[in-house]
């Protein structure tokens, strides 16, 4: 019996690798070789032991790319596909489901948190949350298909944004893919970080509007570009209290605030602020196939750029020193991956 490499997070800090069998697809299931994996906020919260609902041990990953080798019959795909999966099951039958939006599916479960993830050599996936990318697309940029997603869904979450003044708070990947995002669907977007590293980058891919609060006053910037009023939209992406109120400050009267950041505790979220300007607060929870979809358009077409953050590439051997670089911040990083 063929087997395959796994990495196991057998408990917080302790990446084992271990083989197994290849597993064989069941109907309606295709076969992939995985081949990139990106490493999240959420991986690191449980690397760390802080992320709920885990079980250890447990196999990472839920942002992937990988190719078909037993298309199982599929009609959809053949043997040599490049891909990428939605990393969620979903019941396909409740009223959220059949509405799309199986982000809300009350049997939802986020494979490389509550099941297995993608940190394995093969594995064998329901063909409906496979979704085909062009052959052409490099494994790496496949693999950032799914943050893009989260970008892209919480863009949506505020509505029609085109032509609407934009802020989104926070320049790490899922800022600024969501920046990209907000672009794409017509927005006039700023930006508002600490770190010029990850401001610069944001430059690079296009977003013109880039506040550092670490020396820049944000509400200042904010009346320049946006007017006294404050922003029309404010899309929060880091997932502390801080950042939420700053939001909740930033944005005008009536306007829309998009929650995207994870948060590992209760908040202390300033409720005047809200009620006193009216504001509309919304949530944003990964994504749906649509979104996913959208993801892979707006890449193939030129309309967002993620080649530049990909800045670290490491073997799946070295799980745990691509951890290490994402903690110790000795140097800049945007998206880590581990190639398979």
């Amino acid at each position: 019996m063929e087997t395959m490499k796994i990495s196991y997070l057998k408990a917080p800090g302790l990446h084992v690798m271990e083989t197994a069998p290849i597993p064989a697809p069941k109907d309606g299931e295709v076969l992939i070789r995985v081949k990139n994996v990106g490493i999240c906020g959420s991986d690191i919260h449980m690397n760390a032991g802080t992320q709920p609902d885990v079980n250890y041990p447990v196999i990472q990953g839920h942002e992937m790319s990988g190719v078909i080798v037993d298309a199982n019959g599929s009609s959809l795909f053949k043997e040599g596909d490049r891909v990428v999966a939605i990393p969620q099951t979903f019941c396909g039958e409740c009223d959220r489901c059949k509405s799309g939006v199986n982000n809300r599916c009350r049997e939802l479960k986020i494979i490389g948190v509550h099941m297995n993830g993608f940190a394995q050599e093969y594995v064998a996936l329901p063909e409906r949350i496979v979704l085909p990318i062009p052959q052409d697309m490099p494994f790496e940029i496949g693999a950032m298909i799914e943050p893009l997603a989260v970008g892209v869904h919480a863009a949506s979450m505020a509505g029609d944004i085109s032509g609407k003044n934009v802020l989104v708070i926070g320049a790490g990947v899922i800022g600024n893919l969501t920046a990209q995002a907000a672009t794409v669907k017509g927005a006039n977007v700023m930006i508002a970080g600490r770190t010029e590293y990850r401001l610069s980058l944001a430059k690079q891919v296009g977003i013109g509007l880039c506040v550092n609060t670490a020396n820049e006053d944000l509400s200042a910037a904010v009346a320049e570009h946006f007017g006294a009023d404050g922003a029309d939209v404010v899309i929060e992406a880091i997932g502390v209290a801080d950042s939420v109120n700053e939001a909740f400050r930033q944005c005008k009267k009536g306007g829309t605030v998009v929650v995207t950041g994870v948060f590992g505790e209760y908040q202390l979220i300033d409720l005047f602020t809200l009620q006193d300007k009216e504001l509309h607060v919304v949530g944003s929870m990964m994504y749906t196939l649509s979104d996913f979809r959208n993801a892979i358009n707006f890449e193939t077409n030129g309309a967002v750029s993620l080649a530049q953050l990909a800045t670290n590439i490491f073997p799946v051997e070295q799980f745990d020193e691509a951890y290490r670089v994402i903690e110790s911040k000795s140097s800049p990083v945007m998206k880590v991956q581990v190639t398979i």
